[in-house]
């Protein structure tokens, strides 16, 4: 468990461009920010904040903010957001808090993002209905052999069938199944 009272809210400036971070241990988080610059291979090498450190030319400073110590996350957050709004920190990709889960940062606060991913989605597939349907056929089409080995892949049913994957769902509405489970269940 991290010590919360050693917390510190950093920023990491590249030219006239901001970021705003926190973290427990200042000096392990700006190694860890040193290997993600030019680590191709490691999923974080995309983030704004990496590819304008390197447009930059390698160009960056990281200095603590303010030392916070406080007894959780949620506090160190909630905090960090409240720089990072008063900075107006443009290298920031999400709000902060945003990847917590419901137990770190409390239902409701979860139940409202979760809402708000939900709506983002629904309304980017109805915008891009369209480009959505042709990616997804593509991809049909290339992986055709794939999704038909799978299609045709045998599984064994509850009731003790062998059937073909793609036909489970209409077997298990058979009269077939229906009696078979019958016959188990007594």
């Amino acid at each position: 468990m991290p010590d919360y009272s050693k917390s510190v809210i950093y920023t990491i400036r590249s030219r006239h461009n901001i970021y705003v971070g926190s973290t427990v241990n200042f000096r392990a988080r700006k190694n860890n920010h040193k290997t993600l610059i030019n680590n191709e291979n490691r999923k974080a090498y995309n983030i704004k904040l990496y590819k304008t450190i390197r447009d930059n030319d390698g160009e960056w400073d990281m200095k603590a903010h303010s030392i916070f110590p406080c007894g959780s996350k949620m506090e160190l957050t909630i905090e960090e957001e409240r720089v990072r709004q008063l900075l107006t920190a443009d290298l920031n990709m999400v709000k902060c808090g945003s990847g917590l889960t419901e137990s770190e940062y409390g239902k409701q606060y979860y139940k409202q993002y979760r809402d708000k991913i939900t709506e983002y989605n629904k309304q980017y597939c109805e915008q891009n209905r369209d480009e959505i349907c042709e990616k997804k056929k593509q991809y049909r089409e290339q992986h055709r052999e794939e999704i038909n080995k799978k299609a045709l892949q045998k599984v064994t049913c509850e009731c003790g069938c062998i059937v073909a994957k793609a036909a489970l769902s209409r077997h298990r509405k058979s009269p077939k199944h229906f009696l078979l489970m019958e016959k188990l269940n007594q």
